[in-house]
């Protein structure tokens, strides 16, 4: 991968990146190892760096997702591409040394190195702009969704709906990055108000499905500096303390209930 940062506003040309390493280098990478307590304890024939790499691959390939088997044989045919790794491996890998595998590295190192290529990928697009946000240092579109399970999974995953199984995931997508900054998976029968999106950071948009209602996250959104549009329960009377434009100032002190466009929000 290569890419060429463009010049800033203020003329200073920065950082340039040449290539993957420039991202993530094999230093930063071990860092993050050492961080989330994942290390070869022993020589193995699947090094943890092949693995997390490996890992990866296999991500682009949905045939292989859920599958131990599958996955397994994902990786011996990766194995024959890398000639260091079939050296070390002997071309071969049970099962049992890959379910190993898994059992001992924390998923939140994949996590990890995705924040860390989110915060190189910020830097970049630094000097970049979105139509209409640009006054934002971020905004977020907040939502969720629940996906339908086997029924024997009740007692991880609990349902809305009796003697059904559900789970949700909750996302912050960035708009003006374009990724997925941050998901949550829960059962389904989890209220979707506790799903902690709000960063600490001010002056960030947060455009917000009604699901999520609740006077604690519009309190907390507020409190951090930062702006959200979501719209109005129809049980909500909110009192007019503030408007932005003059023309509006006799409502100040009013209830929205008195006024035809509520129906309309």
């Amino acid at each position: 991968m290569k890419y060429q940062e463009k010049q800033t506003d203020t003329g200073d040309l920065q950082k340039s990146y040449t290539s993957f390493l420039d991202i993530l280098s094999d230093a930063e990478l071990d860092n993050l190892f050492e961080k989330y307590g994942v290390k070869d304890i022993r020589k193995r024939k699947l090094s943890v760096r092949h693995f997390f790499w490996l890992i990866i691959l296999s991500a682009s390939e949905p045939g292989v997702r859920g599958s131990l088997v599958q996955l397994a044989g994902f990786f011996l045919g990766a194995i024959v591409i890398f000639p260091s790794l079939q050296a070390k491996s002997g071309g071969k890998l049970s099962k049992t040394a890959l379910s190993k595998r898994l059992n001992n590295i924390s998923w939140y190192l994949f996590r990890g190195v995705y924040n860390h290529l989110l915060d190189k990928y910020r830097h970049i697009l630094k000097a970049t702009d979105v139509q209409f946000l640009g006054r934002f240092e971020d905004a977020f579109a907040v939502d969720g969704s629940v996906i339908r399970l086997c029924k024997q999974l009740e007692t991880v995953f609990q349902s809305v709906h009796k003697d059904k199984s559900s789970l949700k995931l909750n996302a912050r997508y960035s708009l003006k990055l374009e990724v997925l900054t941050k998901l949550q998976v829960s059962h389904g029968k989890r209220h979707d108000s506790r799903f902690s999106f709000v960063t600490k950071e001010t002056n960030r948009l947060y455009l917000v499905d009604l699901g999520y209602w609740s006077f604690k996250l519009m309190k907390k959104i507020i409190d951090a500096g930062s702006f959200f549009v979501m719209r109005l329960k129809s049980s909500c009377n909110p009192l007019i303390v503030k408007v932005s434009d003059q023309k509006f100032q006799h409502l100040v002190g009013k209830r929205l209930e008195l006024f035809p466009f509520k129906k309309r929000v």
